[in-house]
């Protein structure tokens, strides 16, 4: 059952408004300013209805009021300004039925269909029955629906903005429906310096418990929805400390943060993140930079292109700051989980501009590291004591490290990828730089993620193609470890037209390791299923087998463990499950060559890319491929 003090609530509100600056502005822009303290004195509610008055309005018409309502009547026949457009309410002189006078319900029943739910239902049903609560108001009805009881007995309220010919709002009851009406009212007088009283003070002791609490790592939820009602009240720091939270969790917000770009605040954690939303919603920029002040639009325009062209790198003072440099140097090539383990161990270091900067935000909007914090690793940020919380909490610390195992080959044939058909060459002992050279490419350019290589597709002869990533590179020079070119959706293979890219990467006495797989796990004469695979050392090709259509073709001395009999049988019959091998085979070769193609760097980072020869036939006269290049170091002989 809801039970509401009304009296106190009543009373705080009236108060609270009498003294509101915009309550006297108001009046003035009404012409009222003379009437003011007659207003003011008058107040919001009324006297209120004895027992005998409030079952005289039951008998009139012919309901049991709902508790709510029929409580708030026992401390005030009705409530002047009760939100928007609502000037006088629920008087008991002037509640009615409402009868549906201009045919509503007709409309909405017209409009239900055998998929409409079933609050649907209710409201289409609701105008004929509602008992209409607005005495005076801009067009706006108040409608209590006894069609429409909660297991209290409270009828749902529904406002409908005649004007706005909107879907009607709806509150779980009368009571609520007056404490949202109070929030906004706080909430439409927050940002004033002079709407001061016990709410306000309240609620900004609660924000400032929340912000340490944040720094100090803990319940981050729970501080989520502090910030929240401290918001939904208009408070003027909420927006601020709230944005940088859910930011962290993943739910994009736009926020504009007062000051100038110089402040580095402003300048290098909010802008940025204003910046990167404007560009993913296709803006052109010009509301953008109309957002700024005008001493600053030069530098927010020079910011814009660089989060368009993906140049953007994100700055942090201190040892975090160093950190943030070196992960960067490590995504970029790939090594993405090496990358968020720089970082993480680096953020009880972080350093705040100011007291209400509360996380590195900033970090979002730089086109390497940005995909790298999930929401999850975002709540890892903020579960991390830090800045004025790291002094408070000396001796908490936040979760474990992520504990990394490789990836392997295997998450290649996961039935959930879209992408079938990939190919893939490691190489040992070489840079990134070097493998693309051997494999045509003249230059490295800068990091995309997948969908920004689809301008690419189409310049394959062959077929068009859908565009890989690439992963990550150690020193130059450095033995031992290997790079890789990856690409999904390749053009079809053809073995008797294959380019020898996996001689090519193993050339000056290194090894290289090929696989081109297209299983869609159906049975075509004109594309059949193939795992094409191939080992090479020192530019010549030592064993290798291309599975296809049910027939194997061996070449060399084939391990026993990488036996394509143990993974694709000759003559497989239609409908067997060719995915289960591919599983199998990429799991084998895993494990013999201690190799492994990092999962989240390949689908969700930006890596940089490479324009390579075609890989079925000599290029002709320009043509180039756009494939992936990155370092790898092998798993632990101990692991494979």
């Amino acid at each position: 059952m809801e039970i509401l003090g009304w009296g106190p609530f009543l009373e705080r509100w009236n108060a609270e408004w009498a003294a509101a600056p915009s309550t006297r502005e108001e009046a003035e822009e009404d012409g009222e300013e003379g009437r003011f303290e007659e207003t003011v004195e008058a107040g919001l509610g009324f006297p209120p209805l004895d027992e005998e008055r409030i079952t005289g309005l039951e008998r009139r018409l012919g309901a049991t009021l709902p508790p709510s309502y029929r409580s708030f009547l026992a401390v005030s026949d009705g409530w002047r300004r009760a939100g928007g457009g609502i000037y006088l309410l629920g008087t008991s002189e002037g509640v009615r039925w409402h009868r549906d006078h201009f045919g509503f319900q007709e409309s909405y029943e017209k409009s239900l269909t055998t998929h409409s739910s079933a609050q649907e239902v209710l409201v289409a049903g609701m105008w004929s029955r509602a008992l209409q609560l607005s005495v005076d108001s801009d067009m706006t009805d108040v409608l209590l629906d006894p069609g429409d009881v909660n297991d209290d007995g409270e009828w749902a309220l529904y406002i409908y903005r005649g004007y706005s010919g909107e879907y009607p709002d709806r509150y779980e009851s009368f009571g609520a429906f007056m404490r949202e009406k109070y929030v906004e009212f706080h909430g439409d007088n927050g940002a004033h310096p002079g709407f001061v009283n016990d709410t306000t003070r309240a609620l900004d002791a609660s924000l400032e418990r929340a912000r340490m609490a944040c720094l100090s790592g803990e319940d981050v939820d729970r501080q989520v929805e502090t910030l929240a009602e401290t918001m939904r009240h208009g408070r003027p720091r909420a927006r601020k400390l709230y944005v940088q939270l859910t930011s962290m969790l993943g739910r994009s917000e736009y926020y504009r943060a007062a000051g100038r770009l110089e402040d580095p605040l402003v300048g290098k954690e909010f802008t940025p993140l204003a910046a990167l939303e404007d560009v993913r919603s296709g803006n052109d920029g010009d509301w953008f930079l109309r957002t700024l002040e005008e001493g600053d639009r030069a530098g927010g325009a020079e910011l814009l292109e660089r989060i368009r062209e993906r140049s953007y790198a994100y700055e942090s003072p201190g040892l975090f700051g160093e950190a943030v440099v070196a992960a960067r140097e490590q995504a970029r090539w790939g090594d993405t989980d090496g990358a968020w383990r720089t970082m993480e161990a680096a953020l009880a270091e972080w350093e705040p501009y100011e007291d209400d900067h509360l996380a590195p935000i900033g970090l979002l909007a730089d086109p390497i590291l940005g995909p790298l914090v999930t929401p999850e690793r975002g709540r890892r940020i903020l579960s991390t004591p830090r800045g004025a919380g790291r002094a408070a909490h000396a001796g908490l610390v936040g979760p474990p490290l992520e504990e990394t195992v490789p990836d392997g080959l295997a998450w290649l044939a996961d039935p959930a990828r879209r992408q079938h058909s990939y190919r893939f060459v490691l190489a040992e002992g070489l840079s990134p730089r070097e493998l693309a050279e051997r494999l045509g490419g003249d230059s490295l350019l800068p990091p995309h993620n997948q969908a920004e290589t689809r301008p690419w597709h189409g310049m394959a002869r062959e077929a068009p193609e859908r565009v890989g990533f690439c992963g990550a590179e150690g020193p130059e020079g450095s033995g031992g470890r290997w790079s890789f070119a990856f690409r999904d959706g390749t053009e079809t293979f053809q073995p008797k037209r294959a380019s020898p890219m996996g001689e090519k990467a193993s050339r000056g006495g290194g090894r290289s390791v090929l696989v081109w797989c297209e299983i869609q796990g159906e049975t075509s004469e004109a594309f059949p299923d193939t795992f094409h695979f191939s080992y090479c050392e020192d530019g010549q090709e030592r064993y290798g087998f291309t599975a296809r259509g049910g027939v194997t073709d061996r070449r060399g001395d084939v391990p026993e463990a990488l036996d394509p009999r143990l993974f694709f049988p000759e003559g497989e019959e239609e409908g067997e499950d060719r995915r289960a091998g591919e599983r199998r085979i990429l799991t084998a070769v895993a494990d013999t060559f201690g190799l492994s193609l990092p999962r989240f760097a390949i689908q969700h980072g930006r890596l940089h890319a490479v324009m390579t020869g075609p890989w079925i036939r000599p290029p002709g006269p320009g043509e180039q491929r756009l494939v992936f290049v990155r370092h790898r170091t092998p798993a632990p002989r101990s692991e494979q």
